[in-house]
């Protein structure tokens, strides 16, 4: 016995001195200049990371780290927030896509445009294919989820390279509760809808969003979004307005998604910021004064923007309205003995509506035999066919069943460079379709762009962008201990050589990644390590909100 008691406490010790002996930290970065996501300045420290947090900030010793990283020279950084992506399901359709976390990015803001993975009730499940299809991004197989809360498990499952946090898109809510006619909701079927919200939003969405050029979101009116965003409100979640015009009509725009948040008292925010089409561009003056003023007078909104001259969408919100929103339009297109009233019909529409079809590029394309048109203009595919570009416009479409995509040029480099100033306007990449065969370049090289050029500039400007960009969006989108490097908060880090970074995507090769980002951490797991990815890492997970009332 006494043998016994001796041999069990030198196997004590032995287990004690090896307990002692363990690392403090799985990582050490040692000597960076760092960005905290807070600060105005930057400073020299060293970072160390254990487990899925950071552990301590400050002068520390290299002895007391399992790996230790040379940050010399490099810039450490909180992982930037993408404020508007759809990449709800991009692990599913394009597993391993490492475009967002080769620009630094390991958040990203999904369910936008009123168009989320769910919920999916009623018509919906059935619906997402051929929706998801006309933005250019094709489902593997059946959507297997109803609740938002049957996602969540499944993206936890499956796991991601980024983080992602949802909005449940209207868009859904509407399908999965009266399908797609077209007509204003009854009072029934609009408590339906809010109490479909709700359930969401318990189960882990951090608000709405509305796609109000798309169907069915173009039927519904400003009480409807006004009633969804109260429901958002009660969990001080967000509102996300992909807003009705943003053209001609974009003041009118601006001033309906005003008073939804006002009269809901929600957080708003505005996508992709923009004034589409030459003429209107003198419009964003007016659109950023009325933001201003609104702020002003407390109401919390925000938005987001991307640094690139051409937007994406379907195709086919280029045609009118009233042909855009009809139920049957895919029947009408597929009716050769009408073709000619609806060419003479779209004829006579843009002879009133003029449209730059040099300024109109294909996409991604269903139809195979068109696919050998992606990358280039309209006017390019109809004087190949011999065709107009009317009758271009509803070959391409009808040969596809819509499921076309398409980038269009209206923007102004001038009108991007002073929304992107705003200190309330984020960067939000607008990816979508970022694996398929011709996505938009902003979904390769949007933050690396602009963390490029801010480089350039001052410090303070550069720290101005990254806290924008990191805490600020964290704070505003709910997302607790995320956006700072300080400890206790996740570990979500980007090491970046300055004097490499360099955004490769254009739109002629939009498939290109990024240049300049050394490491990149997600929840405390390398993704990027040493300038190359890290295989098989998926350390990504569904972030629910924890609201925290910001302006």
């Amino acid at each position: 016995m006494k043998l016994f008691g001796m041999t069990l406490a030198a196997i004590l010790l032995t287990s004690a001195s090896a307990k002692a002996q363990e690392p403090a930290y799985d990582f050490l970065i040692q000597g960076a200049t760092v960005f905290d996501g807070v600060s105005s300045k930057a400073r020299q420290a060293d970072v160390a990371v254990k487990g899925e947090r950071i552990a301590a900030v400050g002068k520390l010793a290299a002895s007391d780290a399992r790996q230790v990283i040379d940050g010399r020279g490099l810039f450490l950084m909180p992982g930037f927030i993408d404020a508007h992506t759809h990449s709800d399901m991009n692990e599913w359709v394009y597993p391993g896509l490492a475009n967002k976390v080769f620009q630094g990015v390991t958040t990203e803001i999904v369910g936008n445009c009123g168009m989320s993975a769910a919920p999916a009730e009623g018509q919906q499940p059935a619906l997402m294919p051929s929706i998801w299809a006309r933005e250019g991004v094709k489902l593997p197989g059946p959507v297997e989820w109803k609740e938002f809360s049957d996602y969540r498990a499944w993206y936890e499952k499956l796991g991601g390279m980024t983080n992602i946090a949802s909005l449940a898109g209207h868009g859904n809510i509407r399908a999965s509760v009266m399908g797609m006619q077209a007509r204003p909701a009854t009072p029934e079927e609009l408590e339906a809808m809010k109490d479909l919200l709700r359930r969401a939003m318990n189960d882990g969405a951090i608000g709405i969003s509305y796609g109000l050029i798309y169907l069915p979101g173009i039927y519904a009116d400003e009480k409807e979004l006004t009633e969804l965003c109260k429901v958002a409100a009660e969990f001080d979640g967000i509102c996300a307005f992909h807003m009705r015009n943003e053209g001609s009509r974009l003041i009118e725009a601006i001033e309906e998604t005003l008073r939804i948040g006002e009269a809901a008292g929600a957080k708003i925010q505005i996508s992709h910021l923009k004034a589409a089409g030459k003429n209107n561009w003198p419009k964003i003056d007016e659109a950023l004064r009325l933001i201003d003023e609104a702020r002003k007078q407390g109401l919390r909104v925000r938005a987001d923007a991307y640094p690139y001259q051409g937007s994406a969408a379907e195709l086919g919100v280029v045609l009118p309205d009233e042909i855009f929103t009809r139920e049957d339009r895919l029947q009408l297109f597929m009716d050769d003995t009408k073709r000619p009233e609806l060419i003479k019909q779209l004829k006579d529409y843009y002879r009133e509506h003029p449209r730059d079809w040099n300024a109109v590029m294909i996409a991604s394309v269903a139809n195979e035999a068109d696919q050998q048109f992606s990358g280039k203009t309209l006017q390019e595919v109809a004087a190949k066919q011999g065709l107009s570009p009317e009758e271009t416009l509803v070959g391409l479409l009808e040969r596809s069943a819509f499921e076309i995509s398409a980038f269009s040029f209206s923007q102004s480099l001038d009108v991007i460079d002073k929304v992107l100033a705003q200190p309330y306007v984020a960067v939000g990449s607008d990816s979508i379709a970022d694996g398929s065969d011709y996505p938009h370049p902003r979904a390769f090289g949007t933050f690396s762009r602009l963390l490029a050029h801010e480089m350039q500039g001052t410090e303070a400007s550069a720290a101005a962008f990254i806290r924008k960009n990191t805490s600020e969006s964290a704070d505003y989108f709910g997302l607790k201990d995320r956006g700072r490097i300080q400890a206790g908060g996740y570990a979500d880090l980007v090491l970046a050589d300055p004097g490499k970074l360099r955004d490769n995507a254009t739109y002629d090769h939009p498939k290109e990644f990024s240049s300049g980002m050394q490491w990149v951490f997600v929840n405390g797991v390398p993704v990027i390590e040493r300038g190359e990815l890290h295989a098989g890492a998926r350390p990504g997970r569904l972030l629910a909100s924890a609201p925290e009332k910001v302006s």
